[in-house]
């Protein structure tokens, strides 16, 4: 068993996976061992090939469909040997100190059962990629403006004061490190989730079983945020349907009784409201890609609660989400 598997998710991110492996070579100084594996969630672009042979150090897996970011991590992840796992974004850039000074957290502190770090854009401002889980306050962006109106902060926001370790209770999944029995144990990543929410879902059941989520605030990386999720109307209008929906599914994951059904209720009514002014003139003024997403982001949104009617269930089911090449 090697020490560190690093997973990284690519969907047609050639350009910012590239400087991610780039500065994984670092782990040929380590002094641990190391493995690092691509899963390749079927770009289907014909560049993957190519790609992967002028990097016969790094190992490629290519999955049978897009079936989503936690579907992608998890093959990864069973394909691993690694005694502790790093799921990294393609489009960050990491260094030998932050990887160093995880294992090193991880061994001395094993109630730390996920890590992550500070993470920065290319200007130097601090990214800050944690939070609290999901409640009433937070759920949509009217109900932080209404909380940050009265003066209400949300309780992990300003204690990364530059050193030491927080504990929020989530982490983004742009880099999770955990160990890979813990992993196993909590039952790895959920697949109900495509994009968005799966790091919330994790965090949480890690939380449920009595481990901290640790933050180190001393350690940073650089984050390139956007990626290929915002290339394109069709893709952009289904990644954003699917941070709405992501919300449904984590609720009906970590709520009962009638605080599930009054929280699935406002975020119905909420969500439809919101997209309803934005769609109309999506269809109106159909030639301007930025305006039309809206309009392919309600139709999204819109089929997605018919079926949840239709089908009595917040879960979309299975995912295989595959792009044309344009």
């Amino acid at each position: 068993m090697v020490k560190l598997s690093v997973i990284i998710v690519n969907y047609r991110g050639w350009g910012p996976l590239s400087h991610c492996l780039e500065a994984l070579n670092c782990l040929k100084d380590a002094g641990f061992s190391s493995e690092v594996i691509i899963v390749d969630n079927f770009s289907n672009d014909g560049k993957l090939k190519e790609f992967s042979e002028q990097r016969s150090s790094f190992r490629f897996i290519e999955n049978t469909g897009n079936y989503g970011f936690s579907s992608g991590n998890n093959l990864g992840a069973r394909s691993s040997n690694g005694e502790y796992l790093l799921f990294l974004n393609p489009d960050t850039v990491i260094n030998l100190p932050a990887l160093s000074e995880m294992i090193k957290k991880a061994e001395e502190y094993p109630e730390y059962h996920i890590l992550s770090c500070q993470q920065e854009d290319e200007d130097g401002k601090d990214k800050n990629p944690f939070g609290s889980f999901p409640s009433f306050r937070s759920l949509t962006g009217f109900n932080r403006a209404i909380y940050r109106l009265f003066g209400t902060k949300d309780k992990v926001n300003y204690q990364c004061n530059g050193h030491g370790v927080i504990f929020p209770d989530w982490v983004s999944g742009s880099l999770i490190f955990m160990k890979r029995e813990i992993f196993y144990k909590i039952g790895g990543w959920c697949e109900d989730f495509w994009l968005y929410s799966e790091d919330v879902d994790l965090c949480k059941r890690v939380s449920e079983r009595g481990g901290k989520v640790a933050f180190l605030c001393d350690i940073r990386i650089i984050h390139q945020h956007g990626g290929v999720t915002r290339q394109g109307s069709r893709l952009k209008s289904y990644s954003k349907a699917h941070v709405l929906i992501s919300r449904h599914i984590y609720i009906s994951k970590h709520y009962r009784g009638a605080k599930h059904v009054l929280l699935q209720m406002y975020l119905v009514i909420t969500n439809l409201f919101e997209l309803l002014l934005p769609a109309a003139l999506g269809l109106i003024l159909f030639f301007i890609p930025a305006v039309r997403v809206y309009f392919h982001l309600f139709v999204h949104l819109l089929s997605y609660y018919i079926k949840s009617i239709f089908h009595r269930t917040w879960l979309p089911g299975p995912h295989k989400v595959n792009f044309p090449v344009k």
